[in-house]
């Protein structure tokens, strides 16, 4: 197959990175992949292949009709068999650029995330309705995205299936071996993410706060609008000698290690890579339980907590610094390797486009 995956920008976040491990992968088992970003970016994502990035302004996200077309131009140049959309820009970005320049092949949306959790009013949702009435197929990360898309939207006749993330155990262990210029001392504690409200650093600040516990550090490895307002609430907190800022790392599994537990306090997730991450290399994990993350984190995998629960997120963060985690940590390392290797996920992704493209609708339109 020919498949093109179109991703927002070239970005150090999990809608890219996963999207290019996926085209390596699917590079690797015989398939031809072309990956195309949108908007302009610096970071370097793990494919080696073909790629192409538009270089578009996100000013014009709405209404890019030059953008529109040059992807149409691409799709006739490459002839790619699927077009799969990862994050919700590229699902605008390619429903309005089929719509306007006609052209046949099959679109499939990545849901990585609770699309229902970012609908501001009715107008949000019915322009998202639209979206989703004019692809061919859903595959979304977890269960419980699937549940939320079907309590938001009406996709009865949209092919929908789940497909999570998946970790890429090769280039994991290569990047370990890697050294990294960051010196970190005294145990800390580690969140991984942007410093965006609904992963809810500010919250993790008062966590540690309420702990009193001096015996660890607190590291945010992110960029993000929220970081002024960090550093206030860290000096209001007296927490100041005790947080670090991190900005996004090529390489942060050498960091990862070295953490005495991966904290989570998010509002929001789909299922995060960083938690598989964190499982595979035995790395204990402390989150709310939103999204799809209680489908991997258990009390037999980490700590897994109600969601909103501050006061448990403190005890919890005590019995792991304080505990025995070994039981946990072979069960999560287990849970991981045996079901969300990247090398399955492809795999999955394969057999889902394959699915699509043998139904006659979709080859009507091929």
């Amino acid at each position: 197959m020919k498949i093109l995956q179109l991703i927002q920008k070239p970005q150090r976040r999990g809608a890219e990175i996963f999207a290019a491990q996926l085209a390596t992968n699917l590079q690797a088992i015989g398939h031809q992949v072309l990956l195309v970003s949108i908007f302009e970016g610096e970071a370097d994502l793990p494919f080696s292949g073909e790629c192409i990035q538009l270089k578009r302004p996100i000013k014009r996200r709405l209404y890019d009709w030059s953008g529109w077309r040059d992807l149409t131009k691409i799709i006739k140049d490459f002839q790619p068999d699927i077009v799969q959309a990862n994050a919700a820009d590229t699902l605008k970005f390619a429903v309005f650029s089929k719509l306007f320049f006609r052209w046949k092949t099959p679109i499939v949306y990545r849901n990585a995330n609770q699309m229902g959790d970012f609908i501001r009013n009715s107008f949000h949702h019915v322009f998202n309705q639209f979206l989703l009435n004019r692809i061919q197929g859903i595959a979304s990360v977890s269960r419980a995205s699937l549940r939320d898309l079907n309590r938001t939207f009406k996709t009865p006749t949209i092919p929908h299936q789940v497909i999570p993330i998946g970790i890429d155990l090769q280039e994991l262990q290569d990047k370990l071996n890697q050294s990294v210029d960051v010196k970190l001392k005294k145990p800390f504690l580690l969140q991984l993410g942007g410093l965006v409200p609904e992963k809810s650093p500010i919250g993790m600040l008062e966590i540690v706060h309420t702990l009193q516990d001096t015996s660890f550090d607190l590291v945010f490895m992110g960029n993000g609008p929220l970081k002024a307002a960090l550093e206030l609430k860290a000096q209001e907190l007296n927490l100041a000698d005790r947080i670090h800022f991190l900005p996004n790392q090529p390489n942060p599994f050498p960091i990862l290690t070295q953490a005495k537990a991966v904290v989570m306090p998010s509002k929001i997730e789909g299922l995060p890579a960083v938690i598989l991450e964190a499982m595979a290399l035995q790395i204990p994990v402390i989150a709310y339980g939103v999204g799809g993350i209680p489908e991997v984190l258990n009390e037999q995998t980490g700590y897994c907590i109600p969601p909103g629960d501050s006061q448990a997120f403190v005890q919890a963060i005590h019995a792991c610094l304080y505990s025995d985690n070994t039981s946990k940590l072979n069960n999560a390392q287990k849970l991981v390797l045996e079901n969300y290797t990247l090398a399955k996920v492809a795999k999955q992704f394969e057999d889902f486009y394959r699915e699509l493209l043998s139904r006659k609708p979709l080859n009507a339109r091929k």
